[in-house]
């Protein structure tokens, strides 16, 4: 059975100080999908559930929120073309202010970092946009299966992570004609 809403924390079980919080959600839980990352032709889905790590400081009608979400997601190489499934951790920083808060005067910036402040209304913290928009920046753009892939040869396909192949290798830069033009 699915916890309802577990991604709201109601202010009120949130005590004065520190409180840690941890989850394991399924993505639909905060309002996402699988496929969250869609405008990334490399991401595929995500593949189990969000752990979300929290530490939620309550100062009156303030709260910090740190923490971190971590996450696996099937992806394709942006290199040799290989599925793979990543591991990601993607910190959240955040502080929620109550109606009639007023953000620190030195504006955006707790010890060094810049923070994002949120405004909340009801009487409990929606954390399910940031959990989803730090699945979306953990994502990499060009996503590898690992940090020294070589790729597949142009010429034949061949995963160069797997074999070699016989293909003739390019004796010039491809920007040799650039070169000429300079000229």
């Amino acid at each position: 059975m699915r916890r309802p809403h577990s991604w709201r924390i109601p202010i009120s079980a949130l005590r004065q100080g520190p409180n840690r919080l941890t989850f394991d959600l399924d993505i639909a839980e905060v309002g996402g999908e699988e496929h969250e990352v869609a405008e990334n032709p490399l991401f595929d889905r995500l593949v189990g559930p969000l752990k979300v790590e929290l530490d939620i400081t309550r100062t009156g009608r303030r709260f910090l929120v740190n923490g971190v979400v971590r996450f696996r997601a099937r992806l394709a190489c942006a290199v040799c073309g290989r599925e793979f499934v990543g591991e990601y951790a993607e910190p959240l920083q955040t502080e929620f202010l109550g109606e009639g808060e007023v953000p620190p005067p030195d504006g955006k910036v707790l010890a060094g970092k810049e923070v994002e402040y949120l405004r909340f209304k009801d009487e409990a913290l929606d954390l399910g946009p940031l959990v989803r928009d730090a699945v979306h920046l953990a994502v990499p753009i060009a996503p590898t299966c690992r940090p020294d892939c070589r790729g597949a040869c142009p010429t034949c396909g061949q995963d160069l992570n797997q074999a070699t192949c016989d293909c003739a290798k390019p004796t010039e830069s491809p920007f040799a004609g650039l070169k000429k033009l300079v000229e």
